[in-house]
């Protein structure tokens, strides 16, 4: 039927296609063009912020290390807390503060840091080591009900092995043998079953098997590392021996 149109009826044709269509094809449009920008603007924000949060901590380190006042120390805490309250290195920097409260015997401060990172930090991984740490406290101020209730809401299959040998701990010292024997066993297995299927590992050269094993428990992650022994993140990225 088209041969039989002139110029005049394609026009027509198109403009009221036009009026049907285009302006949900423009709404279509500048919606996916706004996605990408949104995407690309999140990715950027979300790399900056995280950049920034790892400068802050690489602060608090140096502060640690040379022994800086305790008002340079506070401001670059309250950046960390106020600007980067999500964050891991965050929760890095209340690790240690969590130490020194528990070096100064001061145990609720201690499990008040720990506390923190369960509420207020996103990776689950960091959130379940504070949380095995608030069960070592109350197992030690002899909150032992508390500390069972605490290993409960451990959920990653990387500390499987640590919650049981904890429970079993916990249980032996409520002269519960057969459920503490059972506890250990658990732990046994669980540390067994990686070493079982370490086979695909043996392959590997020597700095590539010790990050495997360094990062097995879920506990320790790249991150974790890469603030630690930044050598040792170079070396690896690099496939470099540590055995030269």
């Amino acid at each position: 039927m088209s041969e039989y149109m002139n110029d005049d009826d394609r026009v027509l044709v198109l403009r009221r296609w036009w009026e049907g269509n285009g302006t949900s094809m423009i709404v279509t449009l500048v919606l996916v063009i706004g996605a990408v920008i949104g995407w690309r603007w999140y990715n950027d924000y979300t790399r900056t912020r995280d950049e920034a949060a790892s400068a802050t901590y690489q602060r608090y380190l140096d502060a640690r290390q040379r022994d800086a006042k305790p008002e340079e120390v506070a401001t670059i805490l309250a950046t960390l807390d106020n600007d980067f309250r999500t964050s891991g290195y965050r929760a890095f920097a209340l690790f240690y503060r969590a130490h020194d409260a528990a070096e100064a015997q001061d145990f609720a401060k201690a499990t008040e840091y720990l506390e923190t990172v369960v509420n207020d930090v996103k990776d689950e991984h960091l959130r379940d080591v504070a949380r095995l740490r608030v069960a070592r406290l109350q197992v030690q101020a002899g909150n032992t009900d508390a500390a069972l209730d605490t290993l409960r809401k451990i959920t990653g299959a990387g500390f499987r092995s640590y919650v049981a040998e904890l429970k079993g701990d916990i249980l032996l010292g409520q002269h519960k043998v057969d459920e503490a024997r059972e506890a250990y066993q658990a732990a046994a297995f669980e540390s067994m079953r990686w070493f079982e299927n370490a086979g695909p590992y043996m392959g590997l050269r020597p700095i590539e098997l010790a990050y495997v094993l360094m990062t097995r428990s879920g506990r320790v992650s790249y991150e974790d590392l890469e603030q630690r022994d930044p050598e040792f993140i170079r070396r690896y990225d690099g496939r470099d021996s540590l055995l030269k």
